[in-house]
């Protein structure tokens, strides 16, 4: 798998186990597919645009003691997505 492609699962996955915090990560995620949009796309066609299309909204949830339990489980749904357009590429 490629650099900034794993990179994307491996965030995902520190959040889900815990070891992101989930404010700081709602900033960090969509900062990165946003700066690795075209790279995203390189690796895998489709990953760049659908990260850019559902992540910012979902991340926009964040804010200073906000309960992340809605933001988590929309982006396992993300997750899952991104595991589909890898092993369709």
């Amino acid at each position: 798998m490629n650099y900034k492609t794993q990179k994307v699962i491996d965030m995902l996955r520190q959040l889900f186990e815990g070891e992101y915090d989930p404010l700081q990560f709602s900033t960090d995620f969509a900062v990165y597919c946003f700066d690795n949009y075209e790279v995203l796309e390189k690796e895998h066609v489709g990953l760049g645009y659908y990260l850019d299309q559902e992540v910012p909204d979902i991340c926009d949830e964040a804010e200073p003691g906000f309960d992340s339990t809605h933001m988590i489980e929309e982006l396992k749904k993300v997750y899952e997505k991104v595991l589909e357009i890898i092993n369709q590429n």
